[in-house]
């Protein structure tokens, strides 16, 4: 990333520990004034991605450069909040379109294209993280905003990913939650904390509820057995379950790794049982019938459900 002129080194430094975005009044610290930054926008060589930020260089914008130029143009009271604070902890697999930025201590900001204002009464700089330069609520807040938006399956599986990560224990999450007093999603938050179940895809959220829906015994959800991961898994029964795709299990390579592992398995005394996605949601009874039928004959009848 090269700019000539006055600050060069300076706005370059900024840059490259900020994803190549600047502010404004940090190119001025450096010297970069305002006839020099419209300039290098003219030639292309800078974007103006807000008001007051610009993007350094000819590159196109990361999601984490769209989602540091939001906070920085909001204010240094600005910190990605909610769906986008989860894509930062790698709870959410994409940058949502409309970025949504809590303001600390209640400030305002400006309306902008594609940037939601939220400002939750009682959050502080305590509340807010730094991750990859980014200014972000913490994990806590990030479930507490989400919980009154996400099905109770997604919340339960962000829980369970954000437990495994380490940001932030069941205890912790749920000291936050009380500390909000009356809001909405906290009930379905206390639910979700209290005993989540890690998964991974909307097919495998919605086998879980179809087992939990037949109160069947509780499977534990991907874990490593035999070396290999598995979608769900009964450890009495030594059963797993692998719900498939046609996108993961689409090709004459993957076909060959199923059944590798289902021999694999096989050979550890293990079984595995497939449904599809499309048959999960066509056929529920169907695939909860069978499964309680598998489980039975491995199990010598049926044991009661494990509470959760």
């Amino acid at each position: 990333m090269q700019i000539a002129g006055p600050g060069e080194a300076a706005v370059n430094w900024v840059a490259t520990r900020q994803h190549a975005v600047v502010h404004r009044d940090q190119a001025e610290r450096a010297g970069v004034r305002r006839a020099a930054r419209e300039g290098r926008c003219r030639r292309g060589t800078w974007r103006r991605l807000y008001t007051h930020v610009y993007l350094v260089g000819t590159q196109p914008p990361s999601d984490r450069a769209r989602l540091l130029a939001a906070a920085l143009d909001a204010g240094w009271h600005a910190a990605a909040g909610g769906s986008a604070a989860a894509f930062v902890y790698g709870l959410a697999d994409r940058l949502p379109r409309e970025i949504e930025l809590t303001m600390v201590g209640r400030r305002d900001a400006l309306a902008r294209p594609g940037v939601r204002i939220h400002r939750p009464r009682g959050l502080t700089w305590s509340d807010v993280w730094f991750r990859a330069g980014i200014p972000v609520t913490s994990p806590a807040q990030t479930l507490i905003g989400l919980a009154a938006t996400l099905d109770p399956d997604v919340l339960e599986a962000m829980c369970a990913l954000a437990f495994r990560r380490g940001l932030v224990s069941r205890g912790g999450l749920l000291e936050a939650v009380e500390r909000q007093g009356r809001r909405p999603g906290l009930p379905a938050l206390r639910t979700a904390a209290r005993d989540p179940a890690l998964t991974r895809s909307g097919n495998e959220r919605r086998m879980l509820a179809l087992v939990r829906r037949a109160e069947l015994p509780e499977p534990r959800a991907n874990v490593v057995v035999a070396g290999k991961e598995l979608d769900l898994y009964w450890p009495e029964a030594r059963l797993g379950v692998e719900v498939d795709a046609f996108s993961t299990h689409g090709s004459a390579a993957a076909f060959e790794d199923d059944h590798k592992l289902d021999a694999d398995m096989e050979a550890a005394n293990l079984r595995v049982v497939r449904f599809t996605g499309r048959r999960i949601r066509a056929r529920p009874e169907a695939v909860a019938a069978k499964l309680s039928a598998i489980l039975a004959l491995r199990l010598g009848g049926l044991p009661p459900p494990r509470r959760r």
